[in-house]
């Protein structure tokens, strides 16, 4: 699974995407409507969260499921997350 490095620190794992749409297992928790700002491979991705609700934490202390929808994500970036 694919990791994105949070710009508030720690990391939120990819679920599932579509390429426009994602699944993430996040530390934390943000509220609908906000932005969600990371890096994968070193490129900055933003993601306008839907909702996010409390799950069972995986073995790093994840226990947020977030959905939410890229913006202005890159072909080659839609690419690498997909693959």
């Amino acid at each position: 699974m694919k990791e994105l490095a949070l710009a508030s620190g720690g990391t939120a794992l990819v679920l599932e995407t579509d390429g426009e749409h994602v699944t993430l297992l996040a530390p934390v928790a943000r509220p609908p409507g906000s932005p969600l700002t990371g890096s994968f491979e070193g490129t900055s991705v933003t993601i306008k969260v839907r909702g996010s609700r409390r799950v069972e934490p995986d073995a790093d202390g994840r226990c947020f499921r977030i959905e939410g929808r890229f913006v202005s994500l890159s072909r080659a970036l839609r690419l690498a997350l997909t693959s």
